[in-house]
């Protein structure tokens, strides 16, 4: 199986553990990543502070490289930047009109059929992973966490997770803070909210009963692991699915130990 995938910057520096497990896991599944040629930055948050329309345009950039094609998107945030885009070319007639203009002095041109944005998590779901599963895989309890841009404005499936943990032999404890706020940028503003908001949705896991938090996000990872206690282990999905696999730990940037 071969997807269209769009890495994003995160891979290249915050996230490389995530991004190495992604490949890893791709390869253990057979399937082919087939980077998205040319991508630039989706737009990240910290390009709001550029010109307006900076940030749109580089989303929008990136749909037209796409032409049309399912889009595998492994981070959160340029899922949110790539869907909010992708809605406005599509209501927006002068935006469209304009971005357009811009594109031709690329050799760009916009598709009709903009491509359907694929969030990982629900790629993944929808693959039977059991059979990949390691023979005598047990997992123990974990809980899991979309955070906010999975989970809103344009939600996404918010049992992926969990069908993808349970397929290959982990408890997923159920919590009631899967798709609330971690605290986002607020660390840029040294705000105290931030502790509070990672450590109520740490603090409801563990009360769970669950071993460890799987998350997708690598802004979310972040602040958990920073403002959330170094005692309570927070992973990327993929590195858990990784390991029910009997994947090398290294492989999916977690130490040998694990």
């Amino acid at each position: 199986m071969k997807i269209l995938y769009y890495p994003g910057c995160s891979s290249e520096h915050l996230a490389r553990d995530l991004y190495l497990s992604i490949e890893t896991l791709a390869s253990s599944l057979g399937v082919e990543l087939e980077v998205l040629s040319d991508w630039n930055c989706c737009g990240a948050r910290e390009i709001e502070e550029a010109p307006e329309g900076v940030g749109l345009f580089l989303a929008a950039r990136n749909l037209a490289l796409a032409q049309g094609e399912e889009l595998l998107v492994a981070c959160s945030l340029c899922f949110h930047n790539l869907k909010r885009a992708q809605d406005l070319l599509r209501k927006e007639a002068g935006f469209r009109a304009r971005i357009a203009e811009l594109l031709k002095e690329e050799g760009l041109e916009l598709s009709l059929k903009t491509p359907q944005i694929l969030p990982l998590t629900e790629f993944l779901a929808r693959l039977d992973l059991s059979k990949f599963r390691s023979a005598g895989f047990r997992g123990l309890p974990v809980a899991v966490y979309y955070g906010c841009f999975l989970s809103r404005p344009c939600p996404t499936d918010l049992e992926a997770l969990e069908k993808a943990l349970s397929a290959v032999g982990y408890p997923v404890v159920p919590t009631t803070l899967k798709s609330h706020c971690c605290g986002g940028h607020l660390p840029r503003t040294d705000s105290p909210v931030i502790k509070n908001l990672c450590q109520r949705l740490i603090f409801e896991a563990h009360q769970k009963g669950a071993t460890g938090l799987a998350v997708a996000c690598p802004v979310c990872k972040l602040n958990l692991e920073i403002y959330g206690g170094p005692s309570f282990p927070v992973r990327y999905f993929t590195q858990y699915l990784g390991l029910a696999l009997g994947l090398s730990p290294s492989w999916l940037g977690l130490p040998e130990e694990e």
